[in-house]
């Protein structure tokens, strides 16, 4: 399968109001996607491996992730957390993606603090060697 080059696996831990997840993530230095509003590094995760991060039957599922309008307007009461993202990638000339602000992240030995996690509706690894992509 294709391998990313540039790019390392790390291990990553969120947390969002008191909850955590662990997940794998690519730190990939053809990843320039960035917080419009902060210019802070998003990290883009597979959407299902964060539902150890929402209360029971509150991870957005990937159907739900197809239509991200709709999943941030049933979102509308949880405050700034929620936002659109626009991002661009192969064979996508322009796309939105839910994301959620977490309160801490950590990739690897690094802390990056509070930051947009983009939820993608579809594996962003061929292998699933990984199921988070952020620039170096």
């Amino acid at each position: 399968s294709a391998r990313h080059t540039g790019g390392e696996l790390a291990p990553v831990r969120l947390e969002l109001e008191g909850r955590a997840c662990r997940i794998t993530a690519l730190v990939d230095t053809g990843n320039t996607l960035t917080d419009p509003a902060t210019g802070k590094a998003v990290m883009v995760a597979e959407g299902e491996k964060l539902r150890d991060l929402f209360p029971a039957g509150e991870c957005p599922a990937a159907a739900e992730l197809q239509d991200p309008a709709a999943a941030l307007e049933r979102r509308k009461g949880e405050g700034r957390r929620w936002r659109l993202l626009p991002y661009r990638a192969v064979g996508v000339p322009w796309a939105l993606l839910l994301a959620v602000k977490v309160d801490r992240a950590q990739v690897g030995g690094e802390d990056y603090g509070p930051i947009l996690v983009a939820l993608s509706p579809t594996p962003v690894s061929d292998g699933g060697g990984y199921s988070a992509l952020i620039g170096a």
